[in-house]
């Protein structure tokens, strides 16, 4: 798909934005319920109504990355957010669902969606570690390792993991990260390497 791995200006109205912000204000109360799934697809819903009876001129553009945006052989289009660990802090976290949503809302309008299960949002963690659950996405909605491989692609992700290794292992590429981080420490203490 053209928009998959690029930036992408993206439009939704102010009153998709706000009900998304409540939805993640909300799912971090003590007493939202345990199982997101049943209001998550509630959300999804309740977007689309709302940008059915919406005009172009009433939607604001915002860039947001697409990482991933495919189409199956059966023909679901297919959003991923791709994250390497599940690793982020719990404002991060809210964070990362936040734009989640927010871009599915957008590719939903670009792609004149009409109903949920016409784009399946999937937030991707390279690695299979679990740190958080589904306090914002469902589970369904949440892959790790192999798991979007197995389901949707045709790469192994044996094969994945074996480059990025030999990436991470070889001399040059270390150096290269090695030389930005002095760069980086150096401009964080004030000093200069050149002189």
């Amino acid at each position: 798909m053209p928009d998959s791995g690029k930036k992408v200006r993206l439009h939704f109205t102010p009153q998709t934005d706000a009900l998304i912000d409540k939805y993640i204000s909300e799912r971090q109360l003590p007493n939202s319920c345990d199982d997101c799934t049943p209001i998550f697809d509630m959300l999804l819903q309740e977007i689309l109504n709302i940008e059915r009876e919406a005009t172009q001129d009433q939607r604001q553009g915002s860039v947001k990355d697409i990482d991933g945006l495919f189409r199956t052989r059966n023909g679901l289009l297919v959003y991923t957010e791709l994250k390497y660990n599940d690793d982020h802090d719990t404002g991060k976290f809210a964070d990362i669902n936040r734009k989640f949503i927010k871009t599915w809302a957008g590719l939903a309008v670009r792609h004149h969606i009409t109903s949920p299960d016409q784009l399946f949002p999937i937030i991707y963690y390279f690695n299979p570690t679990k740190r958080y659950g589904p306090i914002h996405t469902p589970s369904r909605n949440i892959m790790r390792g192999s798991q979007l491989f197995d389901k949707y692609l045709q790469t192994s992700y044996g094969d994945v993991d074996k480059h990025l290794s030999d990436i991470g292992d070889d001399p040059e590429i270390l150096n290269i990260f090695d030389e930005m981080y002095r760069q980086v420490r150096n401009l964080n203490t004030g000093s200069n390497s050149s002189g």
